[in-house]
């Protein structure tokens, strides 16, 4: 009786151990989850920092057709004029001469990223999560195209991030890389983006660490309406697309469990409402809410050839405010993010254009 009662006590013991011990198996299903999140934070980013900024989405028609043909005909001796702008400090001021294309380079950027968040995960829990995401970008002039005008973009940049529970902490650092393009055309907007990247782990738990590798590719569409209020005001809704591939990464943990992860598959949809601001004296604000969505496909954990439930991201909600100032040939903009839902925290960024 005893004999027995002992045996099936120190059973009990050794699964509640290893139970307590088993989230580092779940490592790289959380990375390739925070990826799909980050991969969001970037797609977002390019899409509406490469865009137009806010004085160009206030201009009406104007901004994306170009002035009239004269009588006569004096471009040979002056050219062609630039597309007018009605604010001299946006990217689309006009000038009186010169040619319809603008220079095959027409600002450089950088910007910076941080969110922290409490972060939901179906069938593991909650964890904390950080991370931080530097930009830097080179935006091309813009061409005609149809009635209305084209532009591209291409950018690379930096992440660090760190997700953390009570038994388990993941540190990622890596890089990304990708090409935008636009057209405006009116008040219509269409934006795309591809990109792709690297994140390498380390994940730390009670009995030592395991490091393992993610990689990366997706694309993004954003669609978009000015709605002219007036001269100083306007609303943006619109519609973010993503579908971004993970790939994993399988490997012996310094446990000796072998474990293995399927690649991950992330379709994501995000409607926007962005609300644009003429403050006055060269200064922009905006407001936004969008709603992101994440469908997922893939993902399957196995440990030691046994299989595990599947880790999920919940969707969530982003509210924000930026504020922009355009002094000389800088462009300057901050903004603040608040997220409920799936994802519970705030972050914020900043963005300095410098154009030629």
């Amino acid at each position: 009786m005893k004999t027995s009662y002992f045996l099936t006590m120190g059973l009990l013991c050794v699964a509640a151990a290893g139970s307590a011990n088993a989230s580092h198996f779940y490592a790289n299903s959380i990375s390739m989850n925070n990826i799909a999140t980050i991969q969001d934070s970037i797609l977002h980013n390019a899409i509406h920092t490469f865009d137009r900024v806010p004085a160009a989405n206030l201009g009406g028609k104007k901004k994306t057709m170009m002035p009239p043909a004269p009588k006569q005909d004096f471009r040979a001796l002056y050219g062609t004029m630039s597309i007018y702008g009605e604010y001299d400090e946006s990217e689309f001021s006009g000038r009186s001469g010169g040619d319809e294309n603008t220079p095959m380079i027409k600002n450089a950027q950088l910007s910076w990223q941080h969110f922290g968040d409490d972060v939901a995960l179906d069938n593991y829990g909650r964890m904390d999560s950080k991370y931080d995401i530097a930009m830097l970008g080179l935006t091309g002039g813009r061409t005609r195209l149809w009635d209305g005008v084209s532009g591209w973009a291409t950018y690379a940049g930096f992440i660090n991030s760190n997700t953390s529970d009570s038994a388990l902490k993941i540190d990622g650092v890596g890089g990304y890389a990708g090409i935008y393009s636009r057209f405006n055309m009116r008040h219509f907007n269409l934006s795309a983006t591809i990109n792709g990247g690297v994140l390498t782990n380390d994940a730390e738990f009670a009995t030592g660490t395991d490091k393992y590798t993610n990689m990366w590719a997706g694309a993004a569409a954003n669609a978009s309406i000015n709605i002219i209020l007036d001269e100083t005001f306007a609303l943006q809704p619109g519609i973010q697309v993503g579908y971004t591939w993970i790939e994993s990464d399988s490997y012996v943990s310094i446990s000796g469990d072998n474990i293995s992860n399927s690649d991950l598959g992330v379709f994501q949809i995000a409607p926007a409402l962005h609300a644009i601001k003429n403050i006055g004296d060269g200064w922009f604000g905006t407001a936004h809410i969008r709603y992101v969505a994440t469908m997922d496909n893939g993902g399957e954990l196995s440990v030691n050839s046994i299989d595990f439930e599947t880790l999920e991201s919940d969707n969530y909600t982003e509210y924000g405010l930026s504020l922009e100032k355009t002094i000389g040939r800088f462009n300057m903009s901050g903004t603040i993010v608040r997220r409920d839902g799936g994802r519970d925290g705030w972050g914020g960024g900043l963005n300095i254009k410098y154009i030629f």
